[in-house]
């Protein structure tokens, strides 16, 4: 199990991802469970609800995985090899933070506050670059259950929209990363990549679709005092509430 704990006036709210187990607690305090699989048989005295991912399956070698992608990320993958992409991870998430600030600001996202860097449990955050020349020209960050198996894709940006290089390179190189990413997380042992959800936009879909992913239907749990929170929390905003994972997801469409 993934814990994020979340600041918000006196309260912590906690999300957890992947695993549910019942905590009498979770009856009084802010909490949720994301991410669920096969939960049809489990339950939560809270609300719960449905929500659609893409997942890639990890058991196959990495030329099969490689050999199922579009033909569209190939030449992307190789374009972007070609002219000198690098690809690394570097899990300091303020660095991240401030490179993902500068994309949402441009793309008009929610920023990340950089007080909330502590938030993740333990080692369970990672994030990867691709860089040409010194400069980074994407990053992507996850959370990785490596009990439940699984790595999902959380935060995602690029400096498409103000770079010197060429936005189809970035969107190459954007591939690229995807590709190191697969590999780096096969390599430690994760069953399945999760490309997060496409909040009802058929590009975003078939985006995550090419590198051979498949949807799936997951069961999140809200406890119904984390539930008044985010009700409370949409209403001082004044806006509609959006998913902040499904909609920084839709940040990774770059083709």
């Amino acid at each position: 199990m993934v814990s994020i704990k979340k600041k918000q006036g006196f309260f912590t709210l906690t999300e957890n991802w992947f695993e549910y187990k019942f905590n009498w607690t979770d009856l009084i305090q802010p909490v949720c469970y994301r991410g669920l699989r096969n939960a049809d048989h489990l339950k939560f005295l809270g609300i719960k609800k449905y929500t659609k991912t893409v997942v890639l399956p990890l058991d196959e070698p990495i030329e099969i995985i490689h050999a199922n992608f579009s033909t569209s990320n190939k030449r992307s993958i190789k374009k972007s090899e070609a002219i000198g992409v690098a690809c690394y991870f570097n899990n300091d998430r303020k660095e991240f933070i401030d490179f993902y600030n500068v994309f949402a600001k441009e793309k008009n996202l929610t920023p990340l506050d950089k007080s909330r860097a502590g938030e993740y449990e333990g080692e369970s955050w990672k994030c990867s670059y691709a860089v040409l020349n010194g400069e980074v020209l994407v990053a992507h960050s996850y959370i990785e259950d490596i009990h439940a198996g699984i790595v999902r894709s959380m935060e995602s940006g690029s400096m498409r929209l103000n770079s010197n290089y060429n936005p189809r390179d970035i969107a190459d190189a954007n591939k690229l990363l995807h590709y190191f990413d697969i590999n780096y997380f096969k390599e430690r042992g994760l069953k399945f990549y999760d490309f997060g959800g496409w909040d009802d936009l058929p590009g975003l879909l078939d985006f995550k679709k090419s590198f051979g992913g498949y949807p799936i239907e997951v069961h999140n749990f809200f406890s119904y005092t984390y539930a008044l929170k985010e009700k409370l929390k949409e209403m001082a905003l004044g806006i509609k509430k959006v998913n902040p994972v499904v909609a920084r997801n839709t940040t990774t469409t770059e083709s």
